[in-house]
Protein backbone atom coordinates (compact mmCIF):
# COMPACT_ATOMS: atom_id res chain seq x y z
CA UNK A 1 0.00 0.00 0.00
CA UNK A 2 1.48 3.36 -0.99
CA UNK A 3 0.85 6.49 1.01
CA UNK A 4 -0.67 9.34 -0.92
CA UNK A 5 0.98 12.70 -0.32
CA UNK A 6 -1.00 15.15 1.73
CA UNK A 7 -2.35 18.01 -0.35
CA UNK A 8 -1.25 21.54 0.42
CA UNK A 9 -3.90 23.79 1.88
CA UNK A 10 -4.68 27.16 0.31
CA UNK A 11 -2.55 29.07 2.82
CA UNK A 12 0.51 26.93 2.00
CA UNK A 13 -0.03 27.44 -1.74
CA UNK A 14 -0.46 31.19 -1.18
CA UNK A 15 2.77 31.35 0.87
CA UNK A 16 4.72 29.48 -1.82
CA UNK A 17 3.32 31.74 -4.56
CA UNK A 18 4.23 34.80 -2.49
CA UNK A 19 7.80 33.52 -1.99
CA UNK A 20 8.10 32.72 -5.67
CA UNK A 21 7.20 36.30 -6.59
CA UNK A 22 9.16 38.05 -3.83
CA UNK A 23 12.61 36.58 -3.30
CA UNK A 24 13.98 39.42 -1.17
CA UNK A 25 13.71 39.90 2.57
CA UNK A 26 13.30 43.57 3.35
CA UNK A 27 10.93 46.04 4.95
CA UNK A 28 8.81 46.19 1.81
CA UNK A 29 8.30 42.44 1.90
CA UNK A 30 7.37 42.61 5.58
CA UNK A 31 4.78 45.31 4.85
CA UNK A 32 3.42 43.19 2.01
CA UNK A 33 3.18 40.20 4.37
CA UNK A 34 1.01 42.23 6.76
CA UNK A 35 -1.31 43.29 3.93
CA UNK A 36 -1.35 40.03 1.96
CA UNK A 37 -1.72 37.59 4.87
CA UNK A 38 -3.04 39.74 7.72
CA UNK A 39 -0.37 38.38 10.05
CA UNK A 40 2.90 39.56 11.53
CA UNK A 41 6.10 38.79 9.65
CA UNK A 42 7.21 36.58 12.57
CA UNK A 43 4.06 34.47 12.27
CA UNK A 44 4.42 34.36 8.48
CA UNK A 45 7.96 33.00 8.76
CA UNK A 46 6.75 30.35 11.23
CA UNK A 47 4.13 29.29 8.67
CA UNK A 48 6.69 29.40 5.85
CA UNK A 49 9.09 27.16 7.78
CA UNK A 50 6.31 24.66 8.45
CA UNK A 51 5.33 24.71 4.76
CA UNK A 52 8.85 24.17 3.40
CA UNK A 53 9.35 21.22 5.77
CA UNK A 54 6.30 19.56 4.23
CA UNK A 55 6.81 16.74 1.71
CA UNK A 56 3.69 18.00 -0.06
CA UNK A 57 5.33 21.40 -0.63
CA UNK A 58 8.44 19.72 -2.01
CA UNK A 59 6.27 17.75 -4.42
CA UNK A 60 4.28 20.90 -5.32
CA UNK A 61 7.31 23.10 -6.20
CA UNK A 62 10.61 21.25 -5.65
CA UNK A 63 12.86 23.99 -7.02
CA UNK A 64 11.38 26.77 -4.87
CA UNK A 65 11.17 24.66 -1.72
CA UNK A 66 14.75 23.42 -2.12
CA UNK A 67 15.96 27.00 -2.59
CA UNK A 68 14.07 28.18 0.50
CA UNK A 69 15.45 25.28 2.55
CA UNK A 70 19.02 26.10 1.41
CA UNK A 71 18.55 29.77 2.33
CA UNK A 72 17.18 28.82 5.75
CA UNK A 73 20.10 26.45 6.34
CA UNK A 74 22.60 29.15 5.33
CA UNK A 75 20.99 31.67 7.71
CA UNK A 76 20.94 29.14 10.55
CA UNK A 77 24.58 28.20 9.96
CA UNK A 78 25.67 31.84 9.82
CA UNK A 79 23.80 32.59 13.04
CA UNK A 80 25.39 29.59 14.79
CA UNK A 81 28.87 30.58 13.58
CA UNK A 82 28.72 34.05 15.09
CA UNK A 83 30.59 34.46 18.31
CA UNK A 84 29.10 36.70 20.91
CA UNK A 85 31.35 38.58 23.29
CA UNK A 86 30.05 39.11 26.81
CA UNK A 87 29.85 42.74 27.92
CA UNK A 88 33.18 43.77 29.42
CA UNK A 89 35.04 40.79 27.95
CA UNK A 90 37.95 41.15 25.55
CA UNK A 91 37.24 40.27 21.91
CA UNK A 92 38.67 36.96 20.65
CA UNK A 93 42.42 36.95 20.22
CA UNK A 94 42.97 39.90 22.56
CA UNK A 95 43.54 39.06 26.19
CA UNK A 96 43.20 41.89 28.65
CA UNK A 97 46.30 42.60 30.69
CA UNK A 98 45.95 42.43 34.43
Amino acid sequence: MTATPVELDELAKHVLAFEHDRARHDRTKEAEIRVEFDMSPARYYQVLNRVIDSPAALAYDPQLVSRLQRLRHARTSARAARSFVAPGAAPEGREEER
